[in-house]
């Protein structure tokens, strides 16, 4: 069995409701991980840089995934 490549997500606030939501490759903000755009270590600096400057989240991280069933990101799990 192989292992999966560790890649990440941004992971931010939503100001309106609270809630944890994940960045997507077409720049829109989604509750569902699954629909998070994965990133290589190539990706990261700037796509964290990116979602800092947007006014609807707050908060912007990295957080660990894998790249589960289908291609979809999934969490580690801790």
């Amino acid at each position: 069995m192989t292992t999966p490549t560790l890649t990440k997500v941004v992971a931010a606030t939503d100001i309106a409701s609270g809630k944890t939501v994940f960045l997507t490759s077409c720049d829109a903000w989604t509750p569902d991980i699954a629909v998070a755009e994965l990133l290589g270590t190539e990706d990261t600096d700037w796509r964290l840089a990116f979602a800092n400057r947007l006014r609807e989240v707050s908060n912007a991280v990295l957080v660990d995934a894998v790249e589960g069933e289908y291609g979809m990101a999934q969490l580690v799990a801790a």
